[in-house]
């Protein structure tokens, strides 16, 4: 909850605001109008089975252990203070659990990533300020300019963050630049209203409009992501807010066509006040990622809808009079 303090400080008190960034993209194109810069943030409550960014789950910084590019040094192991790491069977091996215990959450800096050369081992997690995190949007105002682009809000779910996300998002429109945000839908309603109006754009993901499945694939409330993302459309109506739904079309969980009708029946009714949506083909670019966390990849064995589904997807939708958009 965003307190009362923040609502009401000067711009100046604002470049104080934290928060966990764990990546900043520069130049991207596919999450909003124009080019834009692209922060992910730390932090989601949800757990979707097909997540590319499980680094942006938990809240605070994680080691990060990219195998492939270890040269077995040595000098991690003997950095970590907890013997975390071992060498054995002719590779570098690592104790997440030794890890998750001594430095996970406690700490923005693993003794294990200062002097890899290699960068094998690295930090997924930065604590920033406003006013630092601001200085790395700024940089590309030119661009902003020249294409319509901004900034865009991503994570993670950037409001498990509403303090920092208000804060940012404040501090770039009084400097005139164009802001979006990417949500799941799981924030408080009452941060959404205190942020929305510094909000160009808004993303919302919608995964199915069946609230037990959702709940079994992404282990959230379905029926209330439902009635927050009704509720944000009519929020995003007061402020002109453009909104946008997009959908993330997996195989085996939303992508028969009686689930994209039943999206489409959903948003019909329930988000009047939205501007477009977008399906999003399931990818395969994030499954490298669970192994560097120390994590399991339950979809190993799935693959991505071809592009005649998707095509498929988007006829229906078009036949029902849905607004489709690609970005």
């Amino acid at each position: 909850m965003i307190r009362e303090k923040i609502l009401k400080a000067l711009p100046k008190q604002l470049e104080g605001v934290s928060g966990t960034v764990t990546e900043i993209e520069r130049y991207a194109i596919h999450d909003g109008p124009g080019i834009r810069t692209l922060l992910f943030l730390k932090g989601c409550p949800l757990r979707c089975k097909w997540c590319c960014n499980p680094e942006t789950q938990q809240g605070y910084a994680e080691m990060v252990f990219l195998e492939e590019k270890c040269i077995e040094c040595g000098r991690c192991l003997n950095a970590c203070p907890y013997g975390a790491i071992a060498h054995s069977n002719e590779k570098m091996t690592v104790n997440k659990s030794v890890c998750k215990k001594n430095c996970f959450g406690k700490t923005q800096h693993f003794p294990c990533t200062v002097n890899c050369y290699t960068k094998a081992r690295q930090v997924a997690g930065e604590l920033m300020t406003v006013s630092q995190a601001f200085m790395e949007i700024s940089r590309d105002t030119s661009f902003y300019e020249a294409t319509g682009g901004g900034v865009t809000v991503s994570g993670g779910e950037p409001m498990m963050q509403p303090e920092f996300v208000y804060a940012l998002l404040r501090t770039c429109k009084e400097n005139w630049i164009n802001t979006a945000m990417e949500t799941s839908a799981s924030g408080s309603l009452k941060d959404y209203e205190e942020i929305l109006p510094y909000l160009d754009v808004l993303f919302v993901d919608l995964k199915t409009a069946k609230p037990l499945l959702y709940k079994e694939w992404t282990k959230y409330d379905g029926n209330e992501a439902l009635a927050v993302i009704h509720k944000l459309s009519e929020i995003a109506g007061k402020y002109a807010t453009e909104m946008y739904i997009r959908v993330p079309v997996i195989p085996g969980f939303n992508d028969t066509q009686q689930d994209i009708r039943k999206i489409g029946c959903f948003i019909k009714e329930k988000c009047r006040g939205f501007k477009g949506i977008e399906l999003l083909p399931y990818h395969k670019l994030g499954r490298g990622k669970y192994k560097s966390l120390g994590l399991n990849y339950e979809l190993n064995n799935i693959e991505p809808p071809s592009e005649e589904c998707m095509d498929k997807y988007y006829e229906i939708l078009l036949n029902m009079g849905i607004n489709v958009c690609k970005f």
